[in-house]
């Protein structure tokens, strides 16, 4: 394994540690109450129990087709919407939800707009909407929302996209540097339009 691949995997590894700790470490400390047999705490201790797994359940779904082989590949349009729109369900505050709001004709790029999705979402700060459109030269991932989206995010996805590094934590970009590798080698492009990212050729 090359020193890149390494690297990759690395910030990969790190990148999903961060997503699912905070909800392990709820489920945990639940268990650990559950197992102390106090009554009156069961009914919140199911209530975290149940809403941990489920946002655990959810995001391991999206990682595993994200970052995992493709023989886990998704089978339909319908499919690879509910993951990726159940994944955003589980990232900030449920009273500023995001949603994906998909204009492709094929789950085949599944590969290319998982990712992609996962880092755009990382640009929105308080609610919004990732439409993601198909066109003859490329698929456009274009964050929305009703706040002003994370600038920050943008600067370092362009520093990455010039063959930079970020100029904050490199896990938080996993998902951009995965797909850049995930590319390589096959003449398709990534770039950012106006806070639009554009994969084609």
């Amino acid at each position: 394994m090359s020193n890149s691949n390494v690297y990759l995997s690395e910030l990969i590894a790190t990148r999903l540690s961060h997503d699912l700790i905070g909800n392990i470490g709820a489920v945990s400390n639940a268990v650990e109450l559950l197992n102390e047999g106090d009554e009156d705490d069961k009914e919140d201790i199911s209530n975290i129990l149940n809403f941990s797994s489920k946002v655990l359940s959810k995001r391991l779904k999206f990682f595993r087709l994200c970052f995992g082989l493709s023989n886990a590949a998704v089978k339909s349009l319908d499919e690879l919407i509910t993951i990726s729109n159940d994944y955003l369900s589980t990232l900030g505050n449920p009273n500023f939800p995001i949603v994906a709001d998909f204009k492709i004709s094929t789950p085949k790029v599944y590969k290319l707009v998982m990712p992609a999705v996962m880092m755009m979402a990382d640009t929105i700060i308080k609610g919004g909407k990732i439409t993601i459109t198909e066109t003859e030269e490329a698929l456009l991932i274009q964050p929305s929302s009703p706040a002003t989206l994370n600038q920050t995010k943008f600067d370092n996805i362009n520093h990455i996209l010039n063959g930079g590094k970020p100029e904050e934590n490199p896990s938080s970009y996993a998902p951009l540097i995965y797909l850049l590798e995930y590319l390589k080698g096959s003449g398709v492009q990534v770039q950012l339009n106006n806070q639009t990212l554009v994969i084609g050729a």
